[in-house]
């Protein structure tokens, strides 16, 4: 069974501070969502690696973004379209069409109604669906929840990289991701 790489945009591919020395191929754009047009910074070189990441795994977006992510912000990346793993409504089918609150107008945990993180709903899911599936989990939001981070580990094999939201994803958690993946080969 191939690994499932999980994905967030903001603080991940999209890096939400000044440029720093990290990458030297900063690119900027912006892409709808929400009615809106939102800043994107990104760094090509990250997303030629997420590219990579598709030939030896299945890659899902686990992001406020929800299907949006596959519009604009796929176009602009160059990304081809990523199925989404589940949004703040709740697990999603492929075919559905949801409109998630994004990053930037929605904090994104935990849950001001349950007091849970979305997302870890969505992996608890998807753990339970294939126990034993490789996991790699992208996502700056991480480093917020220690118990969630725990839990993760204890049920399946995985890899979380926390990025810092102003920088994005650097090269070391990029080489840790490929590492990963080639050791599930």
């Amino acid at each position: 069974m191939r690994p499932l790489v999980l994905l967030d945009v903001d603080g991940v591919l999209n890096a939400l501070g000044p440029p720093d020395g990290s990458w030297d191929d900063w690119r900027y754009g912006s892409a709808a969502a929400l009615g809106r047009d939102w800043p994107i910074r990104f760094s090509p070189t990250v997303v030629a690696a997420v590219r990579g990441w598709t030939e030896t795994a299945d890659v899902n977006w686990l992001t406020t973004w929800g299907h949006e992510a596959n519009t604009g912000l796929g176009d602009l990346l160059g990304l081809a379209k990523l199925p989404v793993a589940g949004t703040p409504d709740g697990p999603t089918e492929p075919a559905a069409q949801t409109v998630g609150a994004l990053s930037a107008v929605t904090p994104a945990a935990p849950d001001r109604l349950t007091g849970r993180w979305w997302k870890l709903d969505v992996v608890r899911a998807l753990v339970g669906r294939q126990p034993g599936r490789r996991l790699v989990w992208v996502d700056d939001d991480l480093a917020a929840d220690p118990a969630g981070r725990a839990w993760v580990r204890g049920h399946t094999d995985c890899l979380l990289v926390a990025p810092d939201p102003l920088t994005g994803l650097v090269a070391g958690q990029l080489a840790a991701v490929a590492a990963f993946l080639l050791a599930s080969q």
